[in-house]
């Protein structure tokens, strides 16, 4: 929901579609644009994820213990 309201400030993006959509009934934009912020969320996370374990090395794996 933060992504939809901080995408209604610009007459171009999805969130502003959205919401005229929600407006006029447009269900099939309205889903449409939550298909295309679910999509662009889960590559950015994923790109986040893979950046993250690049970075993140040195850590231990989930469930070891550090080795005195």
């Amino acid at each position: 929901m933060g992504a939809v309201v901080g995408n209604t400030s610009a007459r171009r993006k999805a969130g502003y579609l959205i919401l005229q959509a929600e407006g006029t009934f447009d269900i099939n934009t309205v889903m449409a644009g939550i298909l295309v912020l679910t999509a662009f969320a889960l590559v950015l996370d994923a790109a986040v994820g893979k950046v993250e374990k690049r970075l993140m090395k040195w850590q231990p794996k989930a469930g070891e213990t550090e080795k005195l």
